[in-house]
């Protein structure tokens, strides 16, 4: 099988003292499972192709799993490209595919929401077109309620997936992730000593596994690569604030 590496385009964050740190409830922390796999209750894996809105695709990923979760109508895919528009708004960037920070995602689905994909479809030679504003009057119905900050403690992590919500994550990408094996088995393993590093990527966080010591997460390449279009990190890949940062867990969607 040939594969075609897809974009990536995560920015880290810069540091704000504002963020509002998610706390995993007591109860979850006292009894973590051993393993938490929210991949059932996730809508299907997108593919983001060759534009780099990574963050933007792992947003809505989260948005639509709280739509599910919630059991809200009408059940809709976000817009990934209006989401992807409006972070590069705040960023002063929309004229260039430069990747986001996933904060400034969070924020534009906070304070605008997203309107429907069928709305604002993913055509990636748009990217820097504005949405219609009935696009925007839309969204404004489905904006992001309730969002934190997820401390990188393993605890915290595992805590929030225990609780039965994902989170999205940052990662710097080196070349054994683009390797064939990582392509056909979705391990990724921890980067050798000299290996280069490609890229930042945004990705979902779904599950965990304490017999494996790895992380479960969502692509944004297509069931065609990975497990399906998911993947594991091991746990000491999200635990080094240098591989990987930039935690955000949205709780509660409007409807």
């Amino acid at each position: 099988m040939t594969y075609t590496v897809k974009q990536y385009g995560w920015i880290r964050d810069l540091p704000d003292h504002r963020d509002h740190l998610y706390a995993a409830p007591t109860t979850a922390l006292a009894a973590l499972p051993h393993m938490v796999d929210l991949r059932p209750h996730c809508p299907p894996v997108y593919d983001q192709g060759q534009l780099g809105s990574c963050t933007a695709n792992g947003i809505a990923g989260a948005i639509q799993f709280d739509r599910m979760k919630q059991k809200l109508t009408p059940a809709f895919e976000p817009s990934r490209l209006f989401i992807y528009y409006n972070e590069r708004v705040i960023e002063h960037t929309v004229d260039s595919d430069s990747g986001a920070m996933i904060r400034h995602g969070i924020k534009s689905v906070a304070e605008q929401g997203d309107c429907p994909e069928k709305e604002w479809p993913y055509d990636i030679e748009k990217f820097a077109v504005k949405p219609p504003a009935a696009c925007y009057k839309d969204a404004s119905k489905y904006k992001a309620v309730s969002y934190q900050k997820v401390a990188q403690n393993l605890n915290q992590m595992k805590g929030c997936l225990a609780a039965g919500y994902p989170f999205v994550i940052g990662f710097s990408v080196y070349e054994s992730f683009e390797s064939k094996k990582v392509a056909q088995t979705g391990h990724a393993p921890m980067p050798g000593p000299h290996e280069k590093m490609l890229g930042g990527h945004c990705v979902l966080a779904v599950g965990y596994n304490d017999a494996h010591q790895h992380f479960i997460l969502r692509n944004s390449w297509g069931t065609g690569w990975g497990m399906e279009g998911y993947f594991t990190l091991p746990y000491s890949y999200l635990l080094d604030e240098n591989l990987s940062t930039d935690f955000w867990t949205i709780r509660v969607v409007a409807a």
